[in-house]
């Protein structure tokens, strides 16, 4: 899909998404995300790439910016109304409209496997983020567990999935799970791109990663 599509599919969800993310977690994302956000400190401005319903800057307190950016228009509107005091920009995660070195930290929940180009994307987190920034990411790892997950997603579920959002969008979701990269793939293409990997964490037997990068 074009990034216009994947922009449409978000947005005709984003009523449906944070009960879905619940759900498929098992009611574990509040938890993750605030271990994400407890690996940052709280100084400088936020960047949370594909911000969806804004709930990661919605449970972060910085002193600084909170700016979130998606695909999405339908997600960001919905951002909006959860946190007031955040900035929500209609933007590509390859291609930001900020100037160099605008963030002390950058965050990414479940986000990075949608990403198309992700070489693209870590050149521009790089950009703008400052010397000694983190990026924090929290996403799905490709392994054993991921192909059990995949069957969950093409059959037990799968007719709740279509009920809530239609097959379309049903079908992005399985890809977009099937593209997972493992653990080590991410973290190969973070050290290509000038970060240094300093933090890992994984959930439910190593299906779910967490990962915490600094820029050299």
């Amino acid at each position: 899909m074009n990034k216009k599509v994947v922009g449409e599919v978000f947005s005709q969800v984003s009523k449906l998404y944070d009960p879905f993310l619940k759900g498929i977690t098992l009611g574990n994302i509040d938890r993750w995300q605030r271990d994400l956000i407890e690996l940052l400190d709280n100084e400088g401005n936020r960047l949370d790439v594909g911000t969806g319903t804004g709930e990661v800057l919605k449970k972060s307190i910085v002193k600084g910016l909170k700016v979130g950016i998606d695909l999405s228009i339908g997600m960001l509107k919905r951002a909006k109304t959860k946190c007031t005091d955040c900035h929500f920009i209609l933007a590509d995660a390859e291609n930001m409209p900020f100037k160099d070195a605008s963030f002390r930290s950058i965050t990414l929940s479940l986000v990075y496997r949608h990403i198309d180009d992700k070489k693209a994307f870590l050149k521009e987190a790089y950009r703008v983020l400052e010397k000694g920034g983190h990026i924090c990411i929290l996403d799905i790892n490709r392994f054993l567990g991921t192909r059990i997950l995949t069957f969950i997603m093409r059959y037990p579920i799968k007719p709740l999935g279509l009920l809530m959002f239609g097959r379309e969008k049903w079908d992005f979701f399985l890809h977009s799970l099937e593209s997972s990269l493992s653990l080590s793939e991410v973290k190969q293409q973070l050290e290509g791109e000038n970060f240094k990997v300093i933090h890992i964490k994984t959930y439910l037997f190593g299906l779910v990663y967490l990962l915490k990068a600094s820029k050299l």
